[in-house]
């Protein structure tokens, strides 16, 4: 049976009163609710002082932080279930938002995030780990919003269709030879949806979002398909997503295996879109800001497409790899990137799970050292399996 997906704009309606102002005892039933499916860090930090203080606040102000914990109230399942509406959320709803931030990038004491793009090309070669790491997929993308606009949950069509033309025109002039496909029906670039499924087939353009009930219910995904679509280089290494979770996917796709190559493509790419005048939003404590805060920091991440059949045991047993993943600092999703599946080699993308507090160079050598160890994990699996068969056999 499918899940029912909810549009924001019904969502919201549930937690009004007759005058359609915001209800915080509907809101406060609803997160009892869910506390005992699941709490999340939205849920968690909803107490009476936030009530207190959010009554002090307009009614328009209100309205807005229902908007960020919206996600949250829809779905029983989420770990987080906030999504900031404007740049400035960070900073005007810090009273609910900063023990979040704060639990979730483990940020203990003063902190302030630092970047940094002095990764070294030569040095984080995959064939040093495995000789057969010879040609991998290897990609890295960061996320970035644009000062003056609302985040993309709070985006209505108009302003969606605004922030397209506005990026056609920095891809028409930023130096790099490539073509914009956009999903806007009557757009001078528009696409098919039979082209856009040979986009999706490559892995370079992200799926229809309103069978996603998270991004659905907090917004994201409203005014599908308005506003969204891809900039993809001529050799298709380099390759930008409007209109997704974030106004801006940045991303670097390199066939080989040195993993300091796919951020000096990377940066190339931020680097020339920064010089056609855009400026990109950001925090001075928390750094780049995204829709959803866990992304929050660098706004960077970093992966490979990696084979583990013998800890996945050809696929099967998905948890254990994302276990030890987890025990590495990493990752592991599946081929196709989060909600996807491994195949039957134990393919996964992996990266990772830190994106504030580390720099974006930090980031690469822990995606490097955590890499060393996962695949010696694999080998060992493999050499007991063989062991095994030996055994069986004799």
């Amino acid at each position: 049976m499918s899940q029912k997906i909810f549009e924001k704009k019904d969502v919201r309606k549930l937690y009004l009163d007759e005058q359609g102002n915001v209800d915080y005892a509907k809101i406060q039933a609803r997160w009892d609710e869910l506390k005992k499916i699941k709490v999340s860090l939205g849920n968690k930090y909803f107490t009476q002082q936030v009530v207190e203080k959010a009554k002090t606040l307009s009614q328009e102000d209100q309205q807005r932080l229902l908007d960020i914990m919206i996600a949250g109230l829809t779905n029983d399942d989420s770990s987080v279930g906030i999504a900031a509406t404007r740049p400035e959320d960070y900073d005007f709803f810090l009273f609910y938002l900063e023990p979040l931030i704060r639990e979730y990038h483990k940020i203990e004491g003063q902190t302030k995030q630092e970047h940094d793009w002095n990764i070294p090309v030569g040095e984080y070669v995959l064939t040093k780990i495995d000789p057969k790491l010879e040609k991998v997929s290897m990609r890295a993308r960061v996320a970035r919003n644009v000062a003056g606009y609302n985040l993309p949950s709070s985006m209505d069509k108009d302003e969606r269709i605004k922030f397209e033309n506005q990026m056609v025109e920095v891809f028409e002039k930023f130096g790099f030879p490539g073509k914009y496909h956009s999903l806007t029906p009557g757009h001078k670039n528009f696409i098919s949806d039979q082209e856009a499924d040979v986009l999706r087939s490559k892995h370079f353009l992200f799926i229809s979002m309103t069978h996603d009930n998270y991004l659905m219910s907090n917004g994201v995904a409203s005014d599908w398909p308005y506003g969204r679509g891809i900039w993809i280089s001529e050799d298709e290494t380099k390759m930008v997503w409007v209109g997704e979770e974030d106004q801006l996917r940045i991303i670097s796709i390199v066939q080989g295996n040195d993993l300091g190559k796919v951020d000096q493509s990377l940066h190339e790419l931020l680097t020339g879109i920064e010089k056609s005048g855009l400026k990109f939003a950001e925090h001075p404590t928390y750094g780049i800001i995204t829709t959803c805060p866990t992304n929050m920091g660098t706004g960077k991440r970093q992966s490979i497409l990696g084979k583990f059949p013998n800890i996945t045991k050809g696929g099967k047993d998905e948890a254990k790899l994302k276990d030890i993943a987890k025990s590495l600092g990493l990752q592991a999703r599946g081929v196709g990137g989060e909600h996807s599946n491994m195949d039957s080699e134990g393919t996964a993308d992996i990266s990772p799970s830190a994106r504030f507090g580390v720099t974006e160079a930090v980031v690469t050598k822990r995606l490097y050292e955590g890499l060393i160890k996962l695949y010696e994990i694999e080998r060992n699996a493999a050499n007991e399996k063989e062991r095994q068969n030996c055994c069986n056999t004799f």
